[in-house]
């Protein structure tokens, strides 16, 4: 088995506590009546909680499309008594609400979210609805990367402990926290949190929150790196509040000022990292492809940790969750129990089973942050057989094109052999940002250069190329498993591991 290892110098940290009980009090609804903007499935989620909660008359919903995921969304909404508008402007409905509830998707420039604010609605993310409608004990976890899989980790810890998670917010692997509010009440919850959810103030402070990094992504969407963090920042304090606890990445600029943040109005702040400064300090790190062996300085004192999760940048999720736990007053046995069984987040740096002298990753790092991390990982465990890493990197998401020159000359620069695909998750063109990868990669240093603009068939080149102890690490899908053709609704199947296998197979 190759291993890699890792060493750092060891720092002692301040004393632990034990806070954990219920779910803080949470205030009431913001005034009805409320108009819900925009049908995708946060949307959806806020008007059925707030239907269940109110009843379908204090409800009106509205969204600029009239494509058939809002056609049906309206449909389904109309049979239970609620007002749906599709198409126009949205501006005649403003007229008699008192709070607009955003779905992430809806910017807030948006000319009917501004026109809201001028008249004095209320405006508030679905988030804050779904958390004010659930008083159980809430972690949310924020960030550019490694949100998910801090939360599968937090959620593993929660139930090692028998308090019955639910994983819910922005995740591909669980329903929106609105949703939840819609049915039984859980016992607690795990809420992976995006930028897009905190834009606007509220009220909302779960219980515990993790702020794992802040890197280049979402450029489309927030007009500046400062904008983009304090949308962040909005998940540990509001006003003169703050999170009674919080783990932050201290290796991270931004998590430095926001532990100083929470302290100064009444919060813990449990820092993690390799910063000489942080309570929970990582010390080293051994890792092959499927496990990974962690030591930890921790205010309680040195720990081995065991998980299923390898590389650097998965020690610092391991941290985060660790910290979390401690600073919630669980025990460690079955906390360290449960970080040992975790498995990988799909998608996340996940091996995939081939029947090949090479190793097959799929990651779904499409930031240049995430990019550099799933090929950190592999370079090392490539060098210790003799191998090379061979990669495919296509990105995806409205941010693409921004930082794709980034993303490009990392993924140059950390592989032997590059495979530069195109992509598309909603039927977006996929050569505005395959350029912009190639031109990072062809101006930067690094290994060979190819351009195969079928996702499949740069996959195949990668798989024809691999020689015994190389790492083909497949990047910008993840789990993702069709791909879109055209914006109307158009896909082929397409799963990057389900590829890889079946190349394999056939060579």
């Amino acid at each position: 088995m190759t291993r890699v290892r890792s060493s750092l110098l060891p720092v002692s940290g301040p004393a632990t506590s034990d806070l954990l009980g219920g779910g803080s009090l949470r205030p009431p609804l913001p005034p009805g009546p409320f108009l819900v903007v925009g049908l995708g499935r946060a949307g959806m989620s806020a008007a059925r909680a707030l239907v269940a909660h109110g009843g379908a008359e204090s409800v009106r919903v509205w969204d600029s499309s009239a494509d058939p995921v809002q056609r049906r969304g309206a449909a389904e909404l109309r049979a239970l008594g609620v007002e749906v508008h599709l198409g126009g402007d949205g501006m005649d409905l403003l007229a008699g609400a008192a709070t607009m509830v955003k779905s992430p998707g809806v910017p807030p420039e948006a000319p009917v979210v501004a026109v809201a604010l001028a008249r004095g609605l209320e405006v508030c993310d679905e988030l804050e609805i779904g958390w004010r409608l659930l008083p159980a004990l809430t972690v949310g976890v924020t960030g550019t990367k490694g949100k998910s899989t801090v939360s599968a980790l937090c959620v593993a810890i929660l139930a090692a402990h028998g308090l019955e998670p639910v994983l819910c917010g922005n995740t591909e692997f669980g329903p929106a926290m609105a949703e939840v509010a819609a049915g039984p009440p859980p016992r607690s919850l795990v809420a992976e949190v995006s930028s897009y959810q905190l834009e606007f103030p509220g009220e909302m402070l779960v219980d515990g929150a993790v702020f794992t990094n802040l890197s280049a992504d979402h450029l489309n969407r927030h007009p500046s790196m400062v904008e983009y963090g304090a949308a962040k920042r909005n998940l540990f304090v509001r006003g003169d509040d703050a999170v009674p606890l919080a783990a932050l990445n201290v290796d991270d600029g931004l998590g430095v000022i926001l532990a100083r943040e929470v302290e100064e109005r009444g919060g813990r702040a449990l820092r993690y990292g390799r910063d000489g400064g942080a309570d929970y300090r990582i010390v080293g790190c051994d890792w092959d492809l499927r496990r990974a062996e962690l030591r930890l300085e921790t205010p309680s004192g040195a720990v081995e940790v065991e998980t299923r999760l390898p590389g650097l940048h998965n020690a610092a999720n391991v941290a985060a969750a660790l910290a979390l736990a401690d600073g919630l007053g669980l025990e460690r046995g079955p906390t360290l129990a449960a970080l040992a069984a975790a498995a990988p987040v799909p998608g996340r740096f996940e091996a995939v089973e081939v029947d090949a002298p090479f190793d097959v990753v799929v990651d779904f790092g499409i930031s240049p942050a995430g990019v550099a991390a799933a090929l950190e990982a592999a370079r090392p465990l490539a060098a210790a057989r003799g191998g090379r890493v061979l990669a495919v990197v296509g990105t995806l998401g409205n941010s693409a094109v921004a930082f794709g020159p980034q993303a490009g000359s990392i993924a140059r620069l950390l592989t032997d052999h590059l495979i530069l695909s195109g992509t598309s998750y909603r039927g977006e063109a996929r050569l505005p940002r395959l350029a912009a990868l190639a031109a990072g990669a062809r101006a930067g240093a690094g290994g060979e250069l190819e351009i195969v603009i079928d996702r499949r068939r740069a996959i195949a080149r990668a798989i024809e190329l691999a020689r015994p102890g190389d790492v083909v690490v497949l990047i910008g899908r993840g789990p993702t498993a069709r791909e879109a053709t055209d914006l109307r609704g158009g896909f082929v199947e397409l799963e990057d591991a389900a590829v890889a296998r079946e190349l394999v197979r056939a060579r």
